[in-house]
């Protein structure tokens, strides 16, 4: 019962990646070998092999990608499944028996699978269309086939294609899959019957008639390379004859036979039948019980080219060696590679990793029984009376044969012969040759992006689309096009002149640019014998995309084209289109005009309008362009009908109506436009973005610049209901600088309002008693609903002060108000202060009040007259980003009875929280003592709210934590001000302690000693939650004093198990054992 720990890590058995011991007679050997750096390769039409995906099993890369490949009839199998209808009709594999028992061919194997001519809907299985797509490739490709759909395929996913699997579980993987989407189609059962064999156990009993047997099936048969009694087996049939021996159980182990009772019986294997593919494992890798651990073993172990299984089956026949699996390595890590006869007719290749070379027979054959070699050794050291007598040095070789397939010799030519696709399934075939093009296509495309560039066309009509300010992000297109980097301008203009059917000549094409001074990103004009390239934006530009780099390029078609349709529909009958491809830039400007509507308070987008250099401003709206453009916004009641524009003379008022101009630098920056000058003399250039607007004409007295517009920098007066300080003002927007202070300035502000009675609770911590993971949400006792984002909402359900849950509201504020405007606004949504919200005291916090150590933000009178909402933005804990989240502020009422600036007045307002004797928070009190008044004075008035089921009984002791410590004890005389609270603002978090002292009630041991009790982190050794003190009598145990705190705190035994008690000195830290004092 001390502080140490003891952890035991086990491997389960669930997992196939981690080494066991399995006693039965199936050794778990097929998870036993993790190798590093496994990949997945291919073969293609010439049986070369390259390196194509990663893929986890490295058996699998360098084995059963050729295995299956060169197996004829599964390919077959897999060809005859159209994935668009089901299965051809024509049936499975070789299985089967006939009347005599002696096994036939099927079909397939006689004449091969018909393809269906029949369609459907069916949706196509993924492994099946996968192993398809990868055969088919590897027949016909002339380069590496990718696999990755393939692996898809089996269900794994990234986890898995980094994870070392077995030669064996990838087999068995892809024939289960295959067949349970074969299920219940003509082609169910054609994998079974190919790889799928069987075999009897039984028990026999020797003194009574009496058998029990049970048929299995499999699909490869594991054979030990070392016996049961430790000896070694020498070759694949004495491992075929160990594997089948009989065990005889008698004496202790005798058999329980139904009705008979114990009796001596055997045990044992016998195969019934094998398949036409029969996979041997050679069980190299086995648990050492004297290690304790898997080991893998080199011994030699010799198998045939030609295999006779008649001793062990009826009609077994006779099986020739096609295929070795080969394992270098030890039982940590190794390396995979395969010997394969894709025709018996032809020798061996050998297939590794990414190579495929011709071998010897030997080589694949001889040379992987295992066994020792001869190393190298100096005999010169020896003299020759000892070498006479001395043995070689050997040492054992890694490499050795891991699996082997055998295939039966009087179907070995069907089985291996290949498929026609074509006349397989010709819709597979043209399904496949499909998607080679388009993978091709793909390939094609990705080698030549580094060349090409994206264009994104945009029209005028893509532009009268926007609406509000410039943002070069939320630019709407409808067409892109390739375009290769150096080709130049002109051939974008020919592209786009086939597509609108505008002539070339007629149109002009601009491109976004950033403009260094000022920082814009505006259309700038692409000259046509300037490459792509060159207009390429730079890698840190805003508008430079890194994943998909693109250009964004504006087409501007000579004015009579229509906007819509750009057909050509010119205003008067002589009108003659212009000729835009010969357009100069010091000559010309193409401006974005937009229109304010300040009814709506909306701005759209009229369209682009160019002119010469020396045309006035008001030229676009005397010759109608303006109100052509604004018209159909009018009809489509977006904006509302501009007023009748009159000059001052001619109005009633002697003001009238007149256009007013600005110029859109960014959100922030509006300036105004004289509208009686030109574009050259007002600095516009092409690209720039102009605002119109209808608007009162100023007094004649005020015009300075006829036509010049309002100063911008001159802020609307705020409206504000007379004698109501609290209540926020309004800011009119009468024109487009005040549209843009108005977006810049409204933010959306989540306000939590707090009850002031609301328990401590730092770092999520509350004192609420409860030891255990917190109840579920339905189980909370007032059954109000609770954030996910907040869990300390759940355990502040949980405790047991009574206290209102925290609302959360989203109010609209304006970031100009003061923090009298923003806190009355509170006032009002919430409901606070009754008949007169004016009156209400709140404090504001960026955090809740009861878990920072913040001051409030508005405590100070002043500080709440001066300080903005904008001010008090930038002391938020994060940045405001462009896109203006949300503010978040913490709001609680303080009672009415503490009054204004109680300091002033001489009186302190204190939070008082009240602890029953388990330590937890009971209620909470705001408390207002005089500044000069002591200790005793705050009992005496915390006294008045104690309520009789907090069970605060007997003498009272007052102490403050500070950081989960003990900082003091006060005694009934001690002064106010000398209190760590007194000079904090935040109450409810600096706050005092009161509880029931029951050591001074006459509680304490004799010569008893008061100790602190706090709560530590193990890991971070910081202290949370609120300390206890206890009573420690002198010599008392470190176990007796633990049970004490368990019965205080009332800590369950399944939490309190994991407690341990440690002793904090100036020296260190010490852990405290039971029987300890």
């Amino acid at each position: 019962d001390d502080s140490s720990h003891a952890g035991i890590t086990a491997g389960s058995d669930a997992d196939p990646r981690t080494p066991h011991h399995n006693d039965s007679s199936s050794d778990c050997n097929s998870s036993s070998t993790r190798a590093v750096g496994a990949r997945m390769c291919d073969i293609s039409q010439t049986n070369l092999l390259d390196r194509a995906i990663e893929m986890p099993a490295e058996a699998a890369k360098t084995f059963y990608g050729p295995f299956l490949f060169h197996v004829g009839e599964f390919r077959r199998i897999g060809y005859a499944i159209n994935c668009d209808d089901g299965p051809a009709e024509g049936g499975g594999g070789p299985a089967g028996k006939d009347e005599a028992g002696a096994p036939a061919a099927p079909e397939p194997l006689k004449g091969g699978a018909a393809p269906s001519d029949t369609d459907g809907d069916g949706e196509a299985p993924s492994l099946i269309m996968a192993l398809q797509n990868v055969f088919y490739r590897l027949q016909t490709a002339d380069q590496a086939v990718n696999c990755r759909e393939l692996m898809k395929s089996f269900g794994w996913d990234t986890m898995d294609a980094f994870t070392q699997h077995d030669a064996q579980e990838l087999n068995r993987i892809l024939c289960d899959r295959l067949e349970e989407q074969m299920k219940g189609t003509p082609m169910d059962g054609s994998i079974k019957r190919l790889f799928e064999g069987e075999m009897e156990n039984y028990i026999e009993c020797i003194d009574v008639d009496y058998k029990s047997k049970r048929n299995e099936t499999f699909y490869d048969i594991q054979l030990n390379i070392k016996g049961e009694r430790g000896q070694n087996l020498v070759n694949i049939e004495e491992s075929l004859k160990d594997f089948t021996a009989e065990e005889t159980l008698e004496g202790d182990n005798a058999y329980e036979a139904e009705g008979h009772g114990k009796q001596r019986a055997k045990k044992g294997i016998r195969f019934l039948a094998f398949p036409p593919v029969l996979n041997l494992q050679l069980k190299r890798f086995h648990f050492d019980l004297e290690k304790m651990d898997m080991v893998k073993l080199n011994n030699r172990f010799e198998f045939y080219r030609r295999l006779d299984l008649s001793a062990f089956a009826p009609d077994a026949g006779s099986y020739i060696l096609y295929a070795v699996v080969v394992h270098s390595g030890d039982v940590n890590s190794g390396h995979y590679y395969a010997h394969i006869r894709s025709n018996l007719e032809q020798g061996w290749f050998k297939f590794d990793d990414d190579t495929v070379t011709p071998c010897s027979e030997y080589a694949a054959v001889e040379d992987n029984y295992g066994g020792s070699d001869l190393t190298v050794w100096n005999y010169f050291d020896r003299a020759p009376r000892e070498l006479r007598g001395a043995a070689a040095p050997t040492r054992m070789r890694i490499h050795n044969a891991y699996m082997l397939v055998y295939i039966r010799e009087d179907l070995a030519a069907q089985v291996l012969s290949p498929p026609d696709p074509r006349l397989t399934n010709p819709k597979m075939v043209d399904r496949c040759d499909r998607e080679v093009r388009l993978a091709e296509q793909r390939r094609r495309e990705k080698l030549e992006q580094p060349m090409k560039i994206k264009i994104r066309l945009v029209y005028e009509v893509n532009l009268c689309k926007m609406t509000g300010f410039w943002d070069h992000a939320e630019v709407p297109h409808e067409q892109a096009v390739k375009m290769g980097r150096d080709q130049q301008v002109r051939d974008l203009a020919v592209e786009v002149e086939s597509k609108v059917r505008v002539p070339r000549g007629h149109l002009v094409l601009f491109s976004l640019q950033y403009r260094n001074n000022p920082r814009q990103v505006r259309f700038a004009f692409m000259a046509p014998n300037c490459t792509f390239r060159s207009h390429i934006p730079q890698f840190n530009a805003p508008h430079f995309d890194t994943a998909d780099p693109y250009l964004t390029v504006l087409v501007v078609a000579s004015r009579g084209y229509e906007v819509q349709s750009l057909e050509w529909r010119p205003s008067k009958e002589d009108m003659k289109p212009e000729e835009l491809a010969q357009w100069h830039d010091e000559l010309k400007t193409m401006l974005i005009v937009k229109y304010f509507c300040a009814q709506t308070r909306k701005i759209v987008t009229l369209g682009c309008y160019y002119s010469t250099n020396a045309d006035r401003l008001i030229t676009m709206v005397n010759d109608g362009w303006v109100g052509e453009r604004l018209q159909a916004f009018v009809d489509a009641k977006v904006v509302a009908p501009p007023p009748a524009v009159q000059a001052p003379e001619e109005a009633a008022d002697g003001r009238g109506y007149g256009w007013e101009c600005w110029e859109e630098f960014s959100e922030n920056d509006i300036q105004a436009r004289n509208v009686k000058r030109t574009l050259k003399n007002e600095q516009l250039w092409s690209g720039d973005i102009i605002i119109w607007q209808v608007t009162p004409n100023q007094p004649a007295e005020a015009d300075g610049d006829a036509g010049a517009g309002a100063n911008p920098e001159v802020a609307p007066a705020p409206f504000a209901p007379e004698g109501e300080d609290d209540v926020a003002p309004t800011y009119h927007v009468n024109n487009v600088a005040d549209m843009a202070a108005h977006i810049a300035n409204s933010v959306d502000v989540a306000v939590t309002l707090h009850d002031a009675k609301q328990p401590l609770c730092i770092d999520g911590i509350v004192s609420n008693g409860i030891w255990a993971p917190p109840r579920p949400q339905s189980a909370k006792k007032d059954g109000s609903p609770t954030n996910d984002d907040k869990p300390e909402d759940t355990v502040l359900s949980l405790s047991p002060a009574g206290f209102k849950a925290p609302q959360e509201k989203d109010l609209e504020m304006d970031l100009r108000w003061h923090l009298h405007h923003v806190t009355g606004t509170i006032a009002r949504s919430f409901g606070l202060g009754g008949q007169r919200p004016a009156e209400a005291q709140i404090w504001l916090f960026h955090a809740a009040p009861s878990s920072t150590c913040e001051e409030p933000l508005n405590s100070h009178a002043v500080r709440t007259e001066q300080l903005t909402l904008k001010e008090l933005q930038r002391t938020s804990s994060y940045l405001s980003s462009p896109a203006k989240r949300p503010l978040t502020l913490h709001a609680v009422e303080l009672p009415p009875q503490l009054g204004r600036q109680p300091l002033e007045r001489g009186l302190s307002p204190l939070c008082v929280r009240f602890y029953d004797d388990a330590v937890r928070e009971v209620g909470s009190q705001i408390i207002v003592v005089p500044s000069t008044g002591t200790v005793g004075d705050l009992l005496a008035e915390a006294k008045k709210h104690i309520q009789a089921e907090w069970a605060l009984n007997g003498p009272l002791r007052v102490m403050e934590v500070v950081d989960s410590r003990l900082h003091k004890i006060y005694r009934p005389e001690a002064q106010i001000r000398s209190m760590a609270c007194f000079s904090k603002s935040n109450i409810f978090y600096h706050c005092v302690r009161i509880e029931a002292d029951a050591e001074g009630d006459g509680g304490s041991p004799e010569g008893g000693k008061l100790v602190e009790i706090f709560h530590c982190d193990r890991q971070s050794q910081q202290a949370f939650a609120q300390p206890l003190l206890l009573a420690v009598a002198p010599g008392e145990r470190s176990g007796a004093l633990k049970a004490r705190c368990k019965a205080k705190l009332q800590v369950p035994d399944a939490e309190f198990k994991s407690w341990r008690l440690v002793r904090c000195a100036r020296t260190g830290k010490a852990h405290l054992k039971d029987d300890e004092p």
